[in-house]
């Protein structure tokens, strides 16, 4: 595979937008990570990772949508890259 497909791997093309499952769990009454989870169809390890900066999966998009009402433009968005790819292309990665 060339380079641009080994970054895809590596670099989340969508994020949860920053802060919005916190907002979403104190705007809703919602006491734990773990309820709000049950509401997205993943497991509570899986939500952190997302709010970590990992990729979510159309169905925990989908199903957060769904539940609260919100369009997918308003979960998600694209992350800011870490560094400049220039950056990376220069030390070989």
């Amino acid at each position: 595979m060339n380079a641009a497909n080994d970054m895809d791997v590596s670099q989340p093309t969508r994020i949860f937008r920053p802060g919005l499952l916190d907002r979403i769990k104190t705007n809703n009454g919602i006491q734990s990570d773990e309820a709000l989870a049950r509401i997205m169809g993943i497991s509570r390890a899986t939500l952190q990772r997302y709010k970590g900066g990992d990729e979510p999966s159309l169905r925990a998009i989908a199903n957060l949508a769904d539940a609260f009402g919100l369009a997918l433009g308003e979960i998600v968005v694209k992350p800011v890259p870490a560094e400049p790819s220039e950056q990376r292309e220069a030390v070989g990665a």
